[in-house]
């Protein structure tokens, strides 16, 4: 114990005690307390008066500690070896659990005995708190950063990776710890890791942010999508630009969908237009067409006509791979089977759409796989929509993909919806052309009328300009129908008139085409034909009328035929053509005059 008394005689040894700013506590080995500073004071609360002597186990150590710190002290006293580091919870007279790190050296005599033990104490629970603290903040920041789907980075000032999250590793096939320390140059092409570098110089140079900037990025794999990035300068405590701070979020379905509404703008306004501005159904059906293969992942696509009174499908436009597949199924109208053993007769049957993933197993479909093979083709699917409006089926479109090539749910409900305004067309168009047809005609006759004449004729024109076609015109004029009518009455004129109306237009060609120019005057035009032949349809008309009306209505007429080489006025020509057949004795035919010295032929 002479250690002991000397250091506690030691002036030297107090004083330096004192002026410690952590506890300096000295005790005996059977952890007695002899020597007890300021600080310690300061720190436990209790004075040294209060805890000299004293087995510190009684007031220092928490119940759940003491076996740790007894195992300590043993080792300690048995060892005789300095101990550092030692943190363990100790008590302050208010009943408070601090925590503290301890430093302990042996004190032993000449023989090499321990006699005592200095302990230097620290209080630590603040630094503790503030470090737990720190490591919650560390993975609460870790979890958040691999929890977030995007990209996100640190770096320093010549663009090395310090910090990544797992999603930015996995982007590049890495791990973590294998993306740290690394630069955009080890995995991204020259190119964009140049521009990256470039974007992170003016982050740090103008310490402005750089916020979402659209561009394309290529992975290591290959894969190249869309991000949205955005940088930020990186700080320190002291306010000085360290590096970088990046997040990069793939925005490649979002880019894809801006695409698609973009391709569906453009799309619904060529529909709209088409709609309204087409002349016929076939320029109508192509533009939608184009437009709608633009949009739409489809390699074939085919619009068929139906004539429901007929039971005929035709085909009208069609866009895509066509011009391998020039089997009859796509170029030539056929009736529809009402068994529907065909994917259009099927459609047509059900007036619903039909979406087959192997053409070649399903027996609506399978004629259709063999044909596309057969032309160099594979056909992979098949999606077959009917034209519908009001129950009234008017097409079907069918649209073909080949070789890995799907309908995916968006194209098969982008087609159903631009069905319906095909349709819509389709129907808009027949209405039209049946409102035209009707305008164009004589409501008694059902033959078309004097306007409709004048268009042909026009027409006619330009054609013997162009191709140098002859045509002729035959003016058709009921001899005496006055008297007709005068003794038969207006209804019964009214029946003459259209059973002449009948006799025109069946003794016509399709080429040909018959009109009432008003009252008891009818007018033929007969394409490619010249006068001398056109005679030849005069008389069979002649012969016609007067073999059904003469002998129930002493009926008979008077025909004058001109040509195209008679002048630029057929109509006119053919017209006094006619009343030379009339000065003739009626019941006639004249041909006209083509120049002033010829006379009218009968």
């Amino acid at each position: 114990m002479d250690i002991i008394k000397e250091f506690e005689k030691s002036s030297i040894c107090k004083a330096i005690g004192d002026v410690l700013p952590v506890a300096l506590v000295a005790w005996t080995p059977d952890c007695k307390v002899f020597y007890w500073n300021k600080s310690a004071e300061k720190i436990f609360g209790w004075k040294r008066e209060e805890v000299v002597g004293k087995n510190f186990f009684d007031f220092l150590i928490p119940e759940n500690e003491k076996e740790k710190v007894g195992k300590e002290v043993e080792k300690l006293i048995n060892s005789g070896i300095y101990s550092d580091h030692l943190v363990n919870c100790n008590l302050t007279k208010k009943g408070d659990v601090i925590k503290c790190k301890w430093h302990n050296a042996v004190l032993k005599d000449k023989k090499g005995n321990v006699q005592g033990v200095i302990s230097i104490g620290e209080d630590i629970t603040e630094q503790e708190r503030v470090r737990e603290n720190l490591e919650k903040g560390y993975e609460l920041l870790r979890t958040l950063m691999d929890t977030i789907p995007d990209s996100v980075y640190f770096k320093d000032k010549k663009g090395r990776f310090v910090v990544v999250n797992r999603a930015k590793a996995e982007h590049v096939g890495k791990r973590t710890s294998e993306v740290v320390g690394k630069t955009d140059f080890d995995f991204l092409p020259e190119e964009e890791a140049k521009r990256a570098f470039e974007d992170e110089k003016k982050v740090m140079r103008l310490k402005k942010p750089l916020v979402d900037k659209v561009e394309k990025v290529t992975y290591p794999d290959g894969k190249t999508v869309w991000v949205s990035t955005t940088k930020v300068p990186w700080f320190n405590s002291r306010g000085e630009v360290i590096g970088t701070i990046g997040i990069s979020r793939d925005i490649t379905r979002r880019k894809e969908q801006e695409e698609r509404i973009k391709r569906l703008y453009r799309l619904y306004r060529i529909v709209g237009r088409a709609v309204n501005r087409a002349k016929d159904l076939r320029e109508l059906c192509y533009k939608i067409l184009v437009g709608l293969k633009e949009s739409c992942n489809f390699d074939f696509g085919e619009i068929f006509v139906y004539e429901e009174r007929k039971g005929i499908i035709s085909p009208l436009t069609r866009t895509g791979c066509f011009k391998r597949l020039k089997d009859s199924y796509f170029t030539k109208e056929r009736r529809v089977e009402k068994e529907g053993k065909d994917v259009i007769d099927a459609v047509i049957s059900c007036k619903k759409p039909l979406y087959i993933k192997d053409p070649e197993k399903d027996n609506l479909s399978c004629h259709l796989f063999f044909l596309f093979r057969k032309n160099g083709l594979i056909l992979n699917q098949i999606y077959a929509v009917p034209l519908v409006t009001e129950e009234v089926i008017h097409g079907v479109f069918l649209a073909c993909t080949t070789d890995d090539n799907i309908f995916s749910q968006g194209d098969r409900r982008l087609i159903d919806a631009v069905c319906e305004e095909i349709a819509a067309g389709i129907s808009k168009i027949k209405a039209e052309q049946v409102l035209k047809e009707l305008a164009a005609r004589d409501s008694l006759t059902d033959l078309l009328n004097r306007r409709r004449l004048s268009e042909k004729i026009k027409e006619q024109e330009e054609r013997k300009k162009r191709y140098n076609e002859p045509y002729s015109f035959l003016y058709i004029d009921i001899d005496d129908f006055k008297k007709c009518n005068d003794t038969f009455g207006h209804r019964e004129g009214d029946k003459v008139l259209k059973k002449i109306g009948e006799i025109l237009k069946n003794s016509l060609r399709n080429t040909d085409s018959a009109y009432r120019l008003g009252g008891e005057e009818f007018g033929i035009v007969l394409p490619h034909l010249t006068k001398e032949k056109a005679k030849k349809v005069a008389e069979r008309i002649k012969k016609e009328i007067q073999k059904k009306l003469y002998p129930s209505h002493k009926i008979t007429v008077s025909i004058g035929v001109a040509d195209s080489r008679d002048g630029e006025d057929v109509l006119k020509k053919a017209d006094e053509a006619m009343y030379e057949a009339k000065r003739k004795g009626k019941n006639k035919i004249c041909l006209a005059i083509s120049s002033p010295d010829e006379t009218p032929n009968s």
